[in-house]
């Protein structure tokens, strides 16, 4: 619609160019006649059907679960043949065998302890997988704020540099009436030259935008694709202490290190109960010498893992330094979530006010300063150099706008990931 507008425009009036870069400069909808669509939910809930690190996740919970089921299972038993007498002056009627199975049952409860700690362990898995899926949403949402923002300034280059096109086109028109200078020719061309190269630029980080979402959505990374939600400033209403409460309760790294220290729990009650005597049983038949029935025998044992020159009093040792590293992590991490959160939210509060001071002060008054300029040099008020230098303001001020924009946004994000 704008290049349209702006081709019309081939007499001195540009006034109207001007009210259509305005209205080109505002967020809009992108043409997306050959490119699929993605609003961000779409994009989060793709990313997270498709991305290989989650499939591997999935992967843990199951072995992670296997583990369980073979903590609670018993050792496999064993079965065992013996002759004795072998190579002795007696009648092989009088050679000595026996056949065993035997069946360790472990210590008194042991098995449930180490039922408990594969049952943490399945929790850390889905714990760790929520981690990564956290940081990937805000991979993703990183990308797509950026693709929004590149796609919005492209957007705005191209109408101020059709814009700056008709002023050089009017300037040359002046040139050759004589009320020009040929150096005012120059400053349009060196103006329209810039917005070319700033909108080469803005073109190649929007690819570059484009090809990370896609990969992270596990699509070809230079598939067409819009993002169809716009980029628009939303409050910041939550407190910080509302934010570090929620962060507290919810961030899986937290989770993951109460999870360790529950853990390591676990473990000194596994690694006590080591040092309870461990019962075998058997049984098996016995070849008795002058009988031709077999014989029924039975063995049972038990471990004495108590004595003081065994290696369970040490592992017992091990377990309990382990439960102190834990929550050791567990104060390493509350504090440095809440770090990242406080860092977080601030860089969101100043975001946000650099966006409020676009909003207020900078985006009428640059328009308005940009209407007046042209409005004077038509009539002959201001010379070129004021009139290409108020254009320049005003680019600045619309790139400005747009990138304190995508700050804002990131800082959300980061807030919202942060751990």
């Amino acid at each position: 619609m704008f290049p349209l507008c702006v081709r019309r425009t081939r007499n001195p009036h540009v006034v109207a160019a001007f009210c259509a870069v305005l209205l080109l400069a505002l967020p809009g909808v992108p043409d997306r006649a050959r490119s699929e669509s993605f609003s961000l939910d779409e994009c989060l809930a793709r990313a997270g059907r498709s991305h290989p690190s989650l499939r591997a996740a999935d992967r843990e919970i199951d072995a992670a679960r296997a583990r369980l089921r073979q903590a609670g299972a018993l050792e496999p038993p064993s079965a065992s043949y013996a002759v004795g007498k072998l190579g002795t002056p007696v009648s092989g009627d009088e050679h000595e065998a026996e056949f065993r199975v035997s069946q360790e049952f472990g210590a008194l409860g042991q098995r449930g302890r180490a039922a408990r700690i594969a049952r943490i362990d399945i929790t850390l898995a889905e714990v760790g997988r929520e981690s990564f899926l956290l940081g990937l949403r805000g991979d993703v949402t990183r990308a797509y704020r950026r693709l929004q923002a590149e796609r919005l300034n492209t957007q705005t280059l191209q109408g101020l540099r059709n814009t700056a096109m008709d002023l050089e086109e009017m300037v040359q028109t002046r040139l050759r009436s004589g009320s020009a200078r040929y150096l005012d020719v120059l400053r349009a061309r060196a103006e329209r030259v810039r917005l070319e190269n700033d909108l080469i630029e803005s073109e190649r980080a929007s690819r570059e935008d484009q090809r990370t979402l896609n990969t992270l959505m596990a699509r070809a990374p230079d598939e067409p694709l819009e993002p169809l939600d716009s980029l628009r400033y939303v409050p910041l209403t939550d407190s910080l202490a509302t934010v570090i409460a929620r962060a507290r309760a919810s961030r899986p790294r937290l989770r993951a290190a109460r999870l360790d220290i529950e853990r390591a729990v676990s473990q000194v009650a596994f690694a006590r109960g080591g040092r309870l005597p461990a019962a075998s049983v058997g049984a098996g038949l016995d070849r008795v010498p002058g009988s031709s029935r077999a014989g029924f025998g039975a063995e049972m044992s038990l471990s004495l893992p108590f004595l003081p020159w065994t290696n369970r009093h040490a592992g017992v040792s091990e377990a309990q330094a382990a439960e102190g590293g834990a929550e050791a992590r567990l104060e390493l991490a509350e504090r440095e979530v809440e770090l990242a959160i406080r860092n977080a939210y601030e860089a969101a509060q100043s975001a946000e006010r650099q966006v409020q001071q676009f909003d207020r002060l900078l985006l009428a008054d640059a328009a308005d300063a940009i209407r007046t300029a042209v409005q004077n040099y038509q009539a002959g008020q201001i010379d070129a150099l004021e009139l290409f230098e108020t254009l320049r303001t005003f680019r600045t001020v619309q790139v400005e706008h747009i990138r304190a924009l995508v700050n804002y946004e990131l800082s959300l994000t980061d807030l919202a990931v942060a751990e």
